[in-house]
């Protein structure tokens, strides 16, 4: 795993690790602000482990965002996880181990944003993943 150090908030911990393999879309978490303002995030996310051996199984977190309870979303930011062979541009297979760091902010195509999540999408043949994501925050820039 890379060393990328990440000031820890228990209440920006998406998922701690060690839980149990997530199998089928869910929301692992959502970040309400007081006000809609413009917030940079940095979000870490650790495989544990990753079910990929049909060859055809995708995961993808995405961070939306929203003013109204998610009943109209933004795309904020999207982690490509899974097999190659359906990873966009034909990326290496995720393994276990493996971290990604995301950067995205509350202010999307000139709006600012209250509400942000982290929803996790999956296809293929019986998908497995488990995983740790926390968020850091860098600051109303």
């Amino acid at each position: 795993m890379p060393n990328m150090h990440h000031a820890f908030d228990a209440r920006l911990e998406h998922r701690a690790l060690g839980l149990a393999a997530l199998t089928a879309a869910t929301v692992l978490d959502t970040i309400t602000q007081r006000a809609q303002q413009r917030k940079a995030y940095r979000t870490l996310v650790n495989l544990e482990a990753i079910k990929i051996s049909a060859n055809d199984e995708s995961y993808q977190l995405v961070v939306e965002v929203s003013n109204d309870d998610f009943s109209t979303t933004e795309v904020a930011a999207i982690v490509d996880l899974g097999a190659t062979e359906v990873r966009q541009s034909g990326a290496p297979d995720s393994e276990a181990g493996d971290s990604y760091e995301v950067m995205w902010t509350t202010e999307q195509n000139g709006v600012k944003y209250e509400k942000a999540r982290l929803k996790l999408f999956t296809a293929g043949t019986s998908p497995s993943i488990t995983l740790g994501c926390y968020s850091t925050v860098l600051g109303n820039v």
